[in-house]
């Protein structure tokens, strides 16, 4: 039967310590393979240097370790903003985390697609057209860095499911791009994990593991709330998929939760 490779995100200790520091205690857990913040105090593109973006490539060599991707959260930028101001900085802040990965190495960017005003929203198809200008510019800069675009859905974006980023991305229809499918994002808009996958099929790059219910938007420690985690290893499975799933807890005691995520999903079939 496949290995399926699990990672971690740096994500609960965003405001504990800094990027060494998490990195630290993960591995000192078991993990190896990470997703990582790219915001202050963790990774910020603007903070570190060619030598400093050079020394941390050799630091991840010499310890075995490896970015699977790096995560921009979608709090200060807005790819699908009404506004072009908003979107030219977007745009801006994502060409230079792509020469960021090229430079250490990294293979991915998770990007939210963009957020909809909760009132008022504009239509659906302008919040389409802004994205797609937007990766139009992206997309060259991401194939000639070697650097893959890989979205996630979620509840505040213009496509909160899974069928409605797979149509999009058929309509663009590059293979730069890809899907990170974060299982409880998916539980919290009423999506079915496990068709969700299979939809996603060979868009599918990662996936992204916490805990969540139908009625609250939560990163919880596995198992303390609704997603089925067998179900979801099941249907990896059938789509045989390779990426890297990754842990993404968000916890007050992130050592003991982050070490119990790993065993939990080991006895599922994740490694």
């Amino acid at each position: 039967m496949k290995t399926l490779s699990l990672g971690a995100s740096t994500w609960t200790y965003l405001q504990t310590c800094g990027l060494e520091a998490a990195l630290r205690r993960l591995q000192s857990v078991g993990y190896s393979r990470f997703d990582v913040l790219t915001i202050p105090p963790h990774l910020w593109p603007y903070d570190i240097d060619i030598t400093q973006r050079r020394a941390l490539r050799d630091l991840l060599a010499s310890e075995g370790l490896n970015f699977d991707s790096l995560n921009l959260p979608s709090t200060d930028q807005n790819l699908c903003s009404v506004t072009p101001q908003m979107r030219e900085y977007s745009v801006q802040q994502f060409l230079d985390m792509i020469d960021l990965c090229e430079e250490v190495c990294v293979p991915m960017i998770v990007v939210v697609p963009g957020r909809r005003a909760n009132f008022v929203p504009p239509p659906p198809e302008a919040s389409y057209g802004w994205l797609k200008a937007g990766l139009d510019t992206l997309i060259p800069h991401a194939e000639r860095a070697g650097v893959r675009l890989i979205l996630e859905n979620h509840h505040m974006s213009p496509m909160p499911t899974v069928q409605q980023m797979v149509t999009f991305l058929e309509s663009v229809g590059s293979d730069q791009l890809g899907i990170a499918y974060d299982v409880a994002n998916g539980e919290f808009v009423g999506e079915d994990q496990t068709q969700a996958i299979r939809t996603a099929g060979r868009w599918l790059r990662q996936v992204h593991l916490s805990d969540a219910s139908r009625s609250k938007w939560d990163h919880a420690p596995i198992g303390q709330s609704a997603v089925d985690f067998a179900a979801v290893v099941q249907a990896l499975r059938e789509i045989d998929f390779s990426g890297t799933s990754i842990v993404e807890v968000i916890s007050q005691t992130p050592d003991a939760d982050m070490a119990a995520a790993r065993q939990a999903l080991h006895l599922h079939g994740w490694n």
